[in-house]
């Protein structure tokens, strides 16, 4: 199984609102959902490059280990 990691994120009611919003459209969970909004958001900004790049030097570190 591959490393996880956890994170704690700091939201404001406003924003727990919009993410309670989005569960069960994005995600069943708080966790999935923030996941999902977070690379949706990264597709729109960057056209996907930057995850590519990010999957590329998790390969290469992975590699080197």
């Amino acid at each position: 199984m591959k490393e996880t990691k956890h994170i704690l994120v700091t939201l404001t009611p406003e924003q727990y609102a919009c993410l309670s919003y989005l569960r069960g459209k994005m995600g069943n969970s708080d966790a999935e959902v923030l996941r999902n909004v977070f690379i949706a958001w990264i597709w729109e900004k960057m056209g996907g490059l930057v995850l590519g790049n990010c999957r590329s030097n998790v390969v290469v570190e992975e590699t080197r280990q």
